[in-house]
């Protein structure tokens, strides 16, 4: 009986959800409902520019290839110092293609995974249009380019922020010039540096050298009437040509380059009527004499300033401020008088800028005529 009951129920419970799946099954689609009215139609849109009209005006082979030619022979492309100072944090973002492109982007220098020297695409970046008016897309940089020397000081060259944007002092006298109580400093030296100190080392009032085997030993005196020279390397750094245009960078202030009539770096230096389209960066001194004309001689300025900066060098040597090489100007551990010192500052400030003057002619003379002054020449 009991068992009978059991079946009877599972019938009734089949036979409940049966009914259950036939009430919520979906029934047959209604009837389609009318079209919509159609959309309006859109404007035809502009016709581009003809490549072979816009962009072949400067992507041929030949001109391509003369800029890349050019290019390569300059030292953004084919120095080495890529290969070191580009693997550093701090330098990485002027002597890297990958470190300056990262800085423009963020405004943080840090070495990048991959080391490579300066091409096309560390300046240029992607156009922005492809129609009329299509020129050279250059990379955007912070506008106007802060001072690494004189933090809160902008300099503004236009389309040359690019350029200001590396080629800048890093670093100040005051880097130098910063004891305002006597010190004394001790170094050694050996192999070639022993004859050149011995016979040229500035180490200040009461310093002192004393051979031992084959190690030099200096001490360097420096009353706070002098300044110590800490490197080797001391300078402004390689490439002060903003400071030089703003006339900040030496023991003195000057008067900025004028800037009525010129632009900018590129206006100069990136001159199309050059081979290469101007990317040897070679200054076209033909379009100077379109404005001053050949009455004002240039080249025979440069060569005054240039005479007049080789002999202050011979004066700085001859008192242990630099040792001039086959491979260049070094300087030399020194403890010198202040003015005689800023005869060496003024000097590598100008010898780094390297345009003999050009740059600004009224203020390398200011720094010549200072440093002659203070070295008796």
């Amino acid at each position: 009986m009991k068992k009978n009951y059991f079946n009877y129920l599972l019938l009734v419970l089949v036979f409940m959800m049966g009914i259950m799946v036939s009430c919520t099954k979906e029934g047959p689609a209604g009837p389609a409902g009318a079209n919509g009215t159609n959309g309006t139609n859109g404007t035809d849109g502009k016709d581009g520019v003809d490549g072979n009209v816009s962009c072949l005006v400067c992507h041929t082979a030949v001109n391509m290839d003369g800029i890349a030619t050019t290019f390569d022979g300059t030292k953004h492309a084919s120095g080495t110092s890529f290969a070191y100072a580009g693997t550093r944090d701090g330098c990485a973002y002027c002597h890297s293609s990958e470190g300056f492109i990262n800085f423009t982007r963020t405004g943080v220098s840090m070495a990048p995974a991959t080391v490579t020297p300066l091409e096309c695409v560390t300046c240029h970046s992607n156009h922005t249009s492809l129609e009329d008016g299509i020129s050279a897309p250059m990379r955007p940089v912070v506008n106007p380019v802060p001072s690494i020397a004189f933090p809160g000081t902008v300099y503004e060259h236009g389309v040359g922020n690019l350029c200001a944007t590396c080629h800048q002092a890093r670093r100040a006298s005051t880097y130098y010039d910063k004891y305002t109580e006597p010190q004394t400093f001790s170094r050694t030296f050996t192999g070639d540096d022993i004859a050149m100190y011995q016979a040229h080392g500035a180490v200040g009032p009461d310093g002192s050298m004393e051979l031992i085997g084959d190690t030099l030993f200096v001490t360097f005196d420096v009353p706070t009437t002098y300044v110590y020279t800490s490197s080797s390397h001391a300078g402004p750094h390689h490439g002060p040509q903003a400071n030089i245009f703003a006339a900040d960078i030496g023991t003195m202030a000057g008067t900025p380059f004028d800037r009525d009539h010129h632009t900018d770096c590129a206006s100069c230096h990136v001159a199309t009527e050059l081979a290469g389209a101007g990317h040897g960066f070679v200054p076209d001194v033909a379009k100077c004499n379109e404005c001053h004309g050949d009455a004002y001689d240039m080249g025979a300025e440069q060569v005054e300033i240039a005479a007049r900066l080789h002999a202050v060098g011979e004066a700085l040597e001859a008192i242990g401020a630099i040792h001039i090489a086959e491979d260049g100007v070094h300087p030399m551990y020194a403890s010198l008088e202040r003015a005689k010192w800023n005869a060496f500052w003024n000097y590598m400030c100008l010898l780094e800028d390297k345009s003999d003057g050009l740059h600004n002619f009224g203020y390398a003379k200011q720094l010549l005529t200072a440093a002659e002054s203070a070295l008796g020449i």
